[in-house]
């Protein structure tokens, strides 16, 4: 009865192998999804800078002060 239990609780646990397989798969993960973000966090940007740009470029006081700045 005692070893039936045993083989049957071995059979469950986790080994070391295991464990550090997930570990090591878990890592790979982290450092895809931190590219993934960079690559976000650089069209956020782009994205930003092209709002800016378009809202200074279309505001009419800015429009104005460009054509006294060319004349």
């Amino acid at each position: 009865m005692k070893a039936e239990l045993y083989n049957e609780l071995r059979s469950e646990l986790a080994t070391k192998e295991f464990v550090r397989a997930e570990v090591l798969t878990l890592r790979e993960d982290i450092t895809e999804l931190r590219g993934e973000i960079k690559h976000i966090n650089f069209q956020l940007k782009l994205l930003i800078g092209f709002a800016i740009f378009g809202l200074t470029l279309f505001n009419p006081s800015f429009v104005k002060l460009i054509e006294l700045v060319l004349k």
